[in-house]
Parts: structure tokens; sequence; C-alpha cells
């Protein structure tokens, strides 16, 4: 797995996500324990998968979490991930 193509598309999904997610929205998904995810060509060819999902972060925070993982390598390499924070009045933790 090509580290700094997988860096660039979990930021990618990240970046979408946060701009569209509601603190509502995170938390019905959080208590179902609903998880997202996509096939996506990276710029060198390669097939990756992204799962996104949603994990309580204490205090009524939420963490929005995105693993990339090289579709061929999947059993032997722990995928890469980003997380954001996003507190219930809306706001990211910086």
């Amino acid at each position: 797995m090509n580290k700094q193509i997988a860096a660039k598309i979990a930021e990618e999904y990240l970046a979408s996500w946060r701009r569209g997610a509601r603190y509502a929205e995170l938390a019905v998904m959080e208590e179902n324990g609903d998880k997202d995810w996509a096939n996506v060509v990276g710029e060198d060819g390669r097939e990756y998968e992204v799962l996104w999902y949603v994990l309580p972060d204490g205090q009524g925070a939420l963490r929005m979490v995105v693993a990339v993982n090289d579709r061929g390598l999947r059993s032997s390499i722990s995928p890469l991930t980003r997380d954001e924070i996003m507190r219930s009045d809306g706001t990211y933790v910086e």
C-alpha cells in the first residue's frame, strides 16, 4: 500500500464528511453501529477500500473515523486511519 496515496484518500473523505456532517446524523450512525465503505482507485492505479464509521469519544463528543486499506493487501497490513472529533454543539476539537 502506498501510504501517501492512502493518506490523501483518507483526508479527502474526512474533509468531505466534515463539510456535510451534522451531529444528530453522526449520533444515529454511532448508535446503530453503521459503517459505510467504498472502493476507490488511487493515483497509483491500485484499488483501495475506504471504510468510515463513528465512535463515541466521551463528554458527548463523537469521533468520525476513516480507514483506508489496499484491497489486495487487506489481510497483511493495518489500514491507514484519520479521524476528527465533533462536539455536541457541532464544533470540532482542534
